[in-house]
């Protein structure tokens, strides 16, 4: 603390210029509010080197500015984002985002554009009263405090400014030489901190540790070298996700001026995945709870009990009605929420009702007006027909009213038994449909074969879908207009606005990739072309060619197609495989050993929905059923079978059905036992679809509330309200007169 008011006073009671002290401040308000990150920081340093302002204080003051930045920040975030979000500006924004050179300022992150302003609205005015502070200082106080001995002892006064010059050029070659030392810095420390910052990077995007080997580049032709790449599996520590030998490529300069990538060769070597790890990797955060050994012993002993119950693998009934929607139960629930909302509706008519009076007030202008009409002659009676009238009107107008509310409460009621009655019929539909889907017969839609085979097939699908959610993130469609956030960021962080891209060059262009890929002994070659972060811009979908050759198969095409230049991201796949060997296959109660398949499988993926279809063509086959002799000699004379599997919905939740010819040839000798077991499945279906239909239908009522009859009430009260007026006596001729 005295250091520092030490170099205050030595600054102040200098024989420099006051603009050389307050433009130092100022210079280091533009370097203390600005982010730490921004490369405005270079020029703000290189304008204090050139200008002769006081550089001691320049950064004493950049320091105490930036504990003020931080504190503000959410202002300077909260004023960027209003500038950058505005659309009178948005052209000009567009024009400065397609520059190179604003591109780098990182003009379009909130925090550097909102500390800027502040910056510089506060600039101007901060020159003028520091100049003023400065001077008055030095005149009125400066002088009498160098008279004292302690002062002069602390040496606060009296430091000669070396120049009062506007400019010190020297200062150009400070900043140069600074310059060149952080670049031969950066060039040697470069590659260490690239390797870290894409091993935070990644792990931050896959929630998973990742690890990186080593990291080399070249400035001359810009290629960069990555080895051993490591990402673990979240759901498996102690295996990898996605490993890597090696990946080399090189930048194109040009995009890279304008902030983007272009490679023009792509090589990856030694891709393989779900492989040991040497060392189990860690949870990337604490939400993370591996699955123990005692869920997977429970799991495998529910099996074994379902496998002793009978032959089959039947479906078990909780495990359909846990994952099946049932219509009778979401028709319910929506019954509910609606006779919930019908009964809050009539039942704040019925409070306003209540509330009004409006019966009691027509029928006390109805005494009040026979009142009136008392010992009345026939002149007073004819003038009075025009408060007859409107009283009528009254009447009428409130009738009519009570009499729509009726109508609507009557068909209120009605429509809600409707639903209730409609009800009763749904729960036998939800039995057709899922005995018709689970049904053991050859013609189910999911039969045995299907019920046996989903699990495994959803499995590999689950795998696939964890690799393309990887991929998804790199290959979006960016041509998207980016929703701006409206949640501010934490303090000391801002948003990034992006705007049209007006370049011919995206974010990422990949012209020509080759990978190689290694699982265990079978070896896959792919080439990749035209991958972009933006084909509506790059005007080519990217077009993938896989081909395998291994030791369990005979070889493996596979022919991508990712179109993203509409709307709706499209992407069609067409994959062949021959003689596809597996040694064994369990599936619970049925065995499938030393199986031979053919299958081509084609598809395509539009937006979160998959469609595809696949056929397999099992060519050679041993079926077996533990503990079954008579079906083993069934199933001895079987060698062969055929497999269509179809895979719709939504790519998270696909709906996936296999259907088999094997049910077909398994049927002709095994009809009794099918129908044994196929008639208990049912029933247990049936008790649990009732049961879970009961409970989700119970409490149901049409009874809507009193208002139909509080409505009749006001009617009754309305009708009993006379409209005939009669003068009692005198005047008159004592005869009831009826004006309308």
């Amino acid at each position: 603390m005295f250091n520092f008011v030490r170099k205050l006073f030595k600054a102040l009671n200098s024989s420099g210029k006051s603009w050389q002290l307050s433009g130092a401040i100022v210079l280091a308000m533009f370097a203390g509010f600005l982010p730490s990150t921004s490369l405005i920081l270079l020029d703000i340093l290189f304008i204090a080197l050139i200008l002769n302002v006081n550089f001691g204080l320049f950064l004493l003051f950049s320091a105490i500015f930036s504990g003020i930045g931080y504190i503000f920040d959410p202002v300077f975030e909260s004023i960027g984002y209003a500038v950058l979000t505005n659309d009178t500006l948005n052209g000009f924004f567009t024009s400065l985002y397609n520059s190179a050179f604003f591109r780098w300022s990182s003009f379009n992150y909130t925090l550097v554009t909102g500390s800027l302003i502040v910056s510089v609205v506060l600039a101007i005015p901060m020159l003028i009263v520091l100049n003023r502070v400065i001077t008055l200082y030095r005149e009125q106080m400066g002088n009498k405090l160098n008279e004292w001995k302690a002062t002069r002892w602390m040496k606060l006064f009296n430091e000669e400014a070396k120049s009062s010059s506007f400019f010190r050029w020297w200062g150009v070659g400070v900043f140069g030489g600074l310059a060149v030392g952080i670049a031969l810095i950066f060039m040697v420390l470069f590659d260490p901190l690239a390797r870290v910052a894409i091993e935070k990077s990644l792990a931050y995007s896959l929630q998973t540790q990742v690890n990186i080997k080593d990291f080399s580049s070249s400035f001359s032709d810009l290629r960069v070298k990555i080895t051993g790449i490591q990402i673990a599996d979240k759901d498996k520590l102690t295996h990898n996700l996605v490993q890597v030998g090696d990946v080399e490529f090189d930048l194109g300069f040009s995009a890279l001026m304008e902030k983007k990538a272009m490679v023009e060769k792509l090589n990856v070597n030694a891709l393989a995945f779900n492989e040991k790890r040497a060392t189990a990797a860690k949870a990337y955060d604490d939400s993370y709870i591996p699955k123990t050994e005692a869920l997977k012993a429970k799991t495998a002993e529910k099996k074994s009990a379902s496998q002793d119950a009978t032959p089959f693998a039947i479906p078990n009934v909780d495990d359909i009605l846990a994952k099946e929607e049932l219509k009778s139960v979401t028709e319910a629930q929506k019954l509910k929420a609606d006779i919930e909302k019908t009964k809050e509706k009539w039942a704040k008519i019925s409070d306003e009702l209540k509330s009004k009076n409006e019966v009691d007030e027509i029928k006390a202008d109805a005494d009040k007006l026979q009142k009136s009409l008392q010992n009345a002659d026939i002149i007073k009676i004819a003038s009075a027909k025009g408060d007859i009238d409107k009283l009528k009107s009254k009447i009428n107008s409130l009738k009519g009213k009570y009499t729509s509310l009726k109508k609507d409460f009557d068909a209120d009621q009605k429509r809600i038994k409707k639903q209730i009655y409609a009800l009763k019929n749904l729960p036998q539909q939800d039995i057709e449909r899922l005995k018709k889907k689970y049904s053991l017969s050859a013609g189910g839609g999911a039969n045995l074969i299907g019920t046996l085979m989903s699990d495994e097939i959803g499995g590999y699908m689950k795998k696939g879908i964890k690799y393309y959610e990887m991929l998804a993130p790199y290959i979006s469609d960016s041509a998207k207009k980016e929703e701006a956030q409206d949640v501010p960021p934490p303090r000391g962080q801002g948003r990034w606005i992006k705007y049209a891209n007006l370049s011919k060059i995206p974010e990422l262009v990949i012209k020509e990739a080759k990978i190689n890929v290694k699982l265990k002994e079978d070896v896959l070659d792919i080439a990749v072309k035209d991958l972009s972060s933006n084909q509506k811009l790059y005007g080519k979908p990217t077009l993938v060619h896989a081909d395998a050759k291994g030791q369990q198969y005979k070889h493996i095409v596979a022919d991508v197609v990712d179109d993203r230049r509409k709307d709706k991201a499209n992407t069609s796949f067409d994959v062949k495989v021959t003689g596809f060997k597996t040694a064994a296959l369990d599936m619970q109660s049925l065995s499938m050993n030393d199986i031979i398949t053919d299958a081509t499988l084609k598809g395509v993926l539009e937006d979160a929905s998959v469609k595809a279809k696949s056929k397999v063509n099992v060519t050679k086959v041993k079926l077996q059923m533990p503990s079954q002799t008579l079906v083993n000699d069934l199933l001895s004379g079987i060698s062969k079978f055929n497999v269509d599997i179809s895979v719709n919905g939504k790519i998270q939740q696909p709906d996936i059905t296999v259907t088999s010819d094997l049910d077909k040839q398994l049927s002709k000798g095994m009809s009794s036992m099918l129908s044994k077991a196929s008639k208990g499945f049912e029933k247990e279906l049936k008790a649990g679809i009732l049961a879970k239909a009961g409970g989700s239908s119970k409490g149901l009522s049409s009874n809507l509330g009193d208002t139909g009859s509080l409505l009749n009430s006001k009617q009754n009260a309305l009708s009993s309200i006379k409209t005939n007026f009669s003068p009692a006596s005198g005047g008159g001729s004592g005869l009831p007169i009826k004006l309308f």
